[in-house]
């Protein structure tokens, strides 16, 4: 097979700014992850920490903060609309059945409001004192606190799903950098550059306290960070490297550690208030836990007294350095199941780990570009790359290699590199003008045809290369595209969240953002005629939208049936994957709900597929592709692999016997989870299934093999060749003892032998008889030890590798599917352009390393 190993691809990720859960009351334990340009990634823990979908941020925009709101309680005003308990029940059951809602600011100065499930702005309002460096929710999800540039307070109003300004808090001289809300929502705590923490009365909005740190040189302590802890201590972290914990009753510093080399920029705490964290520009995160009477408080049962303040000290827990540069942003899960603590930062990766295990756990570091959200596209007829990022569509073309000769590549080696004769070409660089970032795009099988969408609208291009053969390209927009009707009249969003061309290029298949799929009709698109053939529905299921569907008449629509799901599921709905079938008969997608649907391009016969796994909720597919026969693979984040047969409509046999129960426990286990399916034409039977760190073939008419085999075919053959080598050396030492047993009997033959001659000699009869007894039982004995030595040695040597190579997790008996290697890293996008002829994408972390600032740098030793 030859590889085309890509790692000339430019993506460069945006540092992380912000890590936010969502409150413990949502559905789902939901984490928003800001980056720098705007964009607002989704994840949430599903047995394990899984991206969702990226909601786009304006062009050139700015995030510093977000904040999570999900109101569960009526507020007095409401609490007067109800005459009885049971309607106040009610009333509280409809607001916790919402999703949480999302909030972000930067410089700009705009707070918004966003619509989880259609990626865009629900509501925006003006900070009303310049840019915002910091916002929380009080614990009622009620009221918004925003720290402004100006030096106020401002409170905003967000009950029952409004945003609209309240009032201020008293000016102070500096920028409010950080705030904080006291757990029964009396006080607001406040952080800011003149190097104070003041503490201010939530309802009259001045302040009752201040507390003042002290400086190092001439300028002010920045105080980045504050919080506040279940007992209501005031933790503050600055630009002195220091988190200082305060007492909120006498206002004075309880305990004052130097924790980083450098500024503090976040903290967090558990949900008991027993732990905190701190990171900052020295990229140490570092763990601070409370004793009660000498004893850690989280071990210390509710039940027993806890003592005095005076039993109660903080100390320098652990220390664990995760990141290489500035971190920005840390969050502890408020979640009881999900202990998970995430940080973030300049070197953009996200780096999770159970809090419980801190500072012993190694982390699993996220790739620095998102895993699953379809950054890169092959034309594997055109044999080009396209990648995205933020506005801005970049082209490439493959390099060529020497073929190898039939008698070469029988004897290359795995890896071996071919000789290059062309290198890739840089095609084209194309920045859209469009209001947001982009959401999607795709390439066509040829690569004429390149279409990319923003959340207001999808965009088509034609892409013509030059006929000399050079790297020139002529691209051109095609007007008219997409056509009017491709989305109803009473739907408000044009935007796009997944496009996919058939392989004969007739047709392209567009999921909106509110959740529609439209085919269109673009074999014209020469002239720029396109035509809406036909407009599915299954993703929409509330009696609202069926309703609302069922009544079109412009376009053959196609309604999904009505489910009684919560509004917590509706307002989080988007279609994030999509396939299509390599005959274009069949078109596959998912949304967040995790509901997967295979519909007929040629008919309106749409299915919507069966729960994955009804007994484990936290299965959720991550990835859809088509193999040939028109069979579905559908893995998940558990890293188990469905398979759909959209002929038959069911799941084939391989998948009910093998799909959960019997992947290998060391690929199941693996902490990434599948980001895509590549199909090689010549394997018919086989898929390639890849993540960010390996690469596992699987073949779907083979038994999975045994759960603990060893997958990696690398280490696999490291293993065969150590075992092989020492069983050898033993086989020659065997032999060696063996020859030196026979040249042993031989000699006592030899003197045997001549102890019969020498029986005439002139010596004692008896004597010589009773020597000759002696040789003779010695001869004997070591005759038939030898013969059982020389009988046990000859043994099987080859069922001996067999048997050690079984005790290693290798079972020859059994095949050997399941087969991975994790020789590429960071991978960004694999498949096949031809038969045995794959493409391999990769963003190499030093590449990425290499385009950051430079990182905090202390000297151990020294000055």
């Amino acid at each position: 097979m030859q590889v085309h190993r890509c790692r000339f691809t430019d993506f460069v990720p945006q540092a992380v700014n912000a890590i936010e859960y969502a409150p413990s009351t949502a559905r789902l334990p939901y984490i928003a992850v800001g980056r720098a340009n705007g964009d607002i990634e989704i994840w949430c823990i599903r047995g394990n920490l899984v991206y969702e979908k990226t909601i786009p941020g304006p062009i050139k925009g700015s995030l510093e903060t977000l904040a999570w709101a999900h109101q569960c309680e009526l507020t007095k005003d409401d609490l007067e609309l109800f005459d009885t308990d049971q309607e106040r029940e009610k009333a509280r059951r409809r607001l916790a059945d919402h999703a949480p809602r999302l909030f972000s600011a930067g410089l700009n100065a705009v707070i918004i409001e966003w619509d989880l499930a259609r990626l865009a702005p629900k509501a925006a309002v003006d900070s009303y004192g310049g840019a915002v460096w910091c916002m929380k929710t009080n614990h009622a999800q009620t009221s918004l606190a925003v720290g402004t540039e100006d030096g106020h307070i401002r409170i905003f109003d967000i009950t029952d799903g409004s945003l609209t300004y309240q009032r201020f808090f008293d000016k102070i001289k500096g920028r409010i950098l950080s705030v904080a809300w006291s757990y029964d929502d009396k006080n607001i705590v406040t952080g800011s550059a003149d190097g104070c923490v003041r503490i201010w009365n939530a309802e009259t909005g001045q302040m009752t306290a201040r507390m003042t740190l002290p400086r190092e040189g001439r300028d002010a302590t920045l105080v980045w960070a504050v919080t506040v802890l279940k007992n209501g201590t005031i933790v503050s972290g600055d630009s002195r490297g220091h988190v200082m914990f305060w007492d909120h009753v006498m206002h004075v510093v309880q305990q004052d550690f130097r924790a980083l080399g450098a500024d503090v920029l976040c903290l967090t705490a558990d949900a008991n208030g027993h732990t905190v964290f701190a990171s900052g520009v020295d990229p140490k995160v570092t763990q601070f836990k409370l004793l009660i009477g000498g004893k850690p408080a989280s071990e210390i049962g509710g039940g027993k007294k806890r003592g005095g303040a005076r039993n109660q000290k903080w100390h320098l827990a652990g220390i664990r350095r995760y990141h290489t540069h500035d971190v920005r942003a840390i969050a502890a899960s408020p979640h009881a199941e999900h202990g998970l603590l995430i940080t973030g930062g300049l070197d953009t990766q996200i780096a999770s780990c159970e809090s419980r295990g801190f500072p012993n756990e190694n982390p699993y570091r996220q790739p620095c570009f998102p895993p699953l959200n379809g950054v890169v596209s092959i034309a594997s007829t055109g044999k080009l790359i396209l990648q995205r990022q933020e506005n801005v569509l970049k082209l490439w073309a493959l390099g060529k290699a020497e073929p190898a000769s039939r008698t070469l590549s029988d004897h290359m080696e795995s890896g071996q590199d071919l000789q290059i004769y062309e290198r890739q070409k840089d095609l084209l660089r194309m920045e859209l003008s469009t209001k947001t970032n982009l959401l999607c795009s795709t390439i066509s099988e040829s690569g004429r045809l390149i279409a990319a969408s923003d959340a207001e609208c999808p965009k088509l291009f034609s892409v013509t290369r030059a006929d000399d053969g050079s790297d020139g390209v002529a691209v051109r927009r095609l007007r008219g595209f997409p056509p009017e009707n491709f989305v109803p009249e009473y739907s408000e969003h044009r935007g796009a969240t997944q496009i996919r061309f058939t392989r004969n290029e007739h047709m392209v298949a567009i999921a909106t953002v509110d959740g529609f799929v439209s085919i269109v009709d673009i074999s014209g698109w020469k002239t720029n005629e396109f035509v809406t053939v036909r407009r599915y529905c299954a993703h929409r299921n509330t009696k609202g939208e069926v309703e609302a569907d069922a009544g079109c008449s412009d376009v053959p629509t196609h309604p999904g049936e009505v489910k009684g799901q919560k509004a917590a599921v509706v307002d989080m709905r988007t279609i994030i994957r999509m396939a299509v079938s390599y005959d274009s008969q069949y078109l596959a997608t998912c949304d967040s709900t995790g509901a997967v649907v295979v519909a007929r391009l040629d008919s309106g016969m749409n299915t919507v597929l069966p729960p994955l796994a009804p007994r484990q909720k936290e299965e959720w597919p991550t990835a859809l592709e088509f193999r040939t026969g028109n069979q579905l693979v559908i893995p998940t984040n558990l890293n188990h692999l469905f398979v759909w047969d959209a002929g038959s409509r069911r799941f084939t046999d391989w998948s009910r016997a093998f799909g959960i129960t019997n992947i290998p426990k060391t690929y199941y286990r693996m902490m990434s989870c599948i980001a895509g399916v590549a199909v090689n034409a010549a394997e018919p039977n086989c898929i390639y299934a890849f993540a960010a760190n390996h690469i596992t073939r699987i073949d779907l008419t083979q038994a999975p093999g045994p759960s603990t085999a060893v997958l990696n075919v690398h280490k696999r053959k490291q293993i065969e060749q150590g075992i092989i080598e020492k069983v050898v050396e033993e086989k020659e030492a065997s032999e060696r003892r063996s020859e030196r047993h026979l040249s042993k009997r031989n000699r006592k033959q030899r003197i045997v032998g001549r102890a019969e001659s020498g029986a005439s000699m002139d010596v004692d009869d008896d004597a010589n008889s009773n020597a000759a007894s002696v040789v003779d039982s010695e001869d004997v004995s070591s005759i038939i030890s030898d013969a059982a030595s020389a009988k046990s040695q000859v043994k099987d040597w080859e069922a001996t590798i067999v048997a050690r190579l079984r005790e290693a997790g290798i079972n020859v008996a059994e095949p050997h599917n399941f087969r991975m290697t994790q020789r590429y890293q960071n991978l960004m996008h694999a498949s096949f352009i031809d038969s045995n002829t794959m493409v391999i994408i990769e963003r190499s972390w030093i590449d990425v390393a290499s385009a950051l600032p430079a990182a905090y740098h202390h000297h151990k030793y020294g000055s």
